[in-house]
């Protein structure tokens, strides 16, 4: 078994500017996701779907959202996150990917979860599928 990862210290990680709205770029993403001391920040001793729909909320105030474990009796857990939030409006979908990624990268590397499948929508996105499905 790999040994894992330890993250760098805060210092390390440049600050996101005042007012960036998420998925700023690379680096204000991963400074958002590692953010320490606040509701953002991971709590690696709480159960990991609560921890992650408890972040999720934080950055994201979704209007939708579903965090289910999809691992069945693996060891490590195989989430899948479906999420409607305004904050992704003018994103591109790699975007939204790369920001939520790396909002879970403490969890895979600490190895508390092994795969991460991800639905990320505008709210002006969902009401089309939503209408596509009502047809």
């Amino acid at each position: 078994m790999e040994p894992a990862r330890h993250l760098p210290p805060a210092a390390a990680v440049p600050a996101p500017a005042a007012g960036l709205p998420a998925g700023g770029g690379l680096a204000a993403q991963r400074a958002a996701a590692l953010a320490g001391g606040s509701s953002m920040g991971p709590d690696l001793t709480a159960p990991l779907k609560e921890d992650v729909e408890r972040r999720l909320k934080a950055r994201y105030a979704p209007t939708y959202l579903d965090v289910e474990d999809q691992g069945g009796s693996c060891d490590a857990a195989k989430i899948a996150i479906v999420m409607v939030s305004a904050s992704f409006r003018g994103q591109s979908k790699l975007n939204r990917q790369r920001d939520v990624q790396a909002m879970c990268k403490p969890y895979l590397d600490f190895g508390t979860m092994h795969a991460l499948s991800l639905s990320l929508r505008s709210p002006e996105e969902y009401e089309v599928i939503l209408k596509k499905q009502g047809s």
